[in-house]
């Protein structure tokens, strides 16, 4: 416990100091701290080189180093919002959507319809949350347990400002998950990472093991099920948008589906996407 509370108090420290400026200027510097930092991380920098070299074969050395200095920068300001998500949430000027784009999901709750809003690691995701409470849509979300318990308290805290329930992985939350979709709940699901069980699709050109959870559950409670993402722009601004619905057709289609939708925005926006992780173990 001594050695995980040695390993959090640079970050309080970090934290409480960016505390001292407006919203903005924390994002900002967040960002600018891990371009410099991060990519001297030997651990992070040798995952997201690993990758590229797997997706992007032919990208160069010097390709590769900047890109990296630029996928941290995104890193670091999408967690310092949510590090701070409770002012995140209320931001006003700063997130921009389509409002027509969420007809689907405000006729679907008005009947007590389930709702499975699908994303992934890519720009700013609680910003789709924070969308979503504006209607009232207020959705929960299943988040993986962190070793370090000091570190563990606060990422908790912080996900809970963005909605709840929130679910830990594993059987437990899978069953509360079920139980959320089968009273009309809302529930927003990342879909990007590795999984231990599942069947292989083709995602950006190579085929990675996805789970086939997501698509089988919506079959099953007959769940709307809408792909959403929150893109950064030039102007700092977060473009929320939201896919037309997935149609419910087999689980093969419909996980299909939702690899491609992600896929799509990953090809467009590339260095917004979180490479560190083992999407292809």
């Amino acid at each position: 416990m001594l050695r995980q509370l040695l390993e959090i108090i640079p970050f309080y420290l970090l934290l409480t100091f960016l505390k001292l400026f407006p919203f903005e200027k924390r994002v900002y510097w967040g960002g600018r701290l891990c371009k410099i930092l991060l990519p001297w991380v030997r651990k992070f920098r040798k995952r997201v080189d690993t990758n590229l070299r797997f997706v992007y074969p032919k990208m160069s050395y010097q390709e590769r180093k900047e890109f990296i200095k630029e996928n941290s920068k995104m890193i670091g300001e999408s967690f310092i919002e949510l590090m701070f998500n409770r002012e995140f949430q209320k931001l006003k000027n700063k997130i921009t959507y389509k409002k027509k784009e969420l007809t689907p999901l405000i006729e679907a709750r008005k009947i007590n319809r389930p709702i499975i809003v699908v994303s992934g690691h890519i720009g700013s995701w609680e910003a789709v949350r924070a969308v979503l409470n504006k209607y009232g849509l207020t959705s929960g979300a299943i988040y993986q347990r962190n070793r370090n318990i000091f570190y563990e308290r606060l990422h908790l805290s912080a996900i809970r400002e963005g909605g709840e329930p929130i679910l830990e992985v594993g059987t437990s939350g899978t069953r509360k998950m079920i139980s959320l979709i089968k009273s009309g709940g809302v529930i927003a699901l990342m879909i990007d990472q590795a999984v231990k069980e599942g069947k292989y699709f083709q995602f950006l050109g190579r085929p990675a093991k996805t789970s086939t959870a997501i698509a089988e559950i919506s079959l099953k409670y007959n769940a709307l099920l809408i792909p959403a993402y929150g893109i950064r722009g030039h102007d700092r601004r977060i473009g929320v948008t939201f896919d037309k619905p997935i149609k419910l057709g087999t689980v093969s289609s419909i996980t299909k589906e939702m690899n491609t939708s992600l896929e799509k925005r990953v090809k467009k926006y590339p260095t917004q996407w979180y490479w560190p992780h083992r999407r292809w173990k």
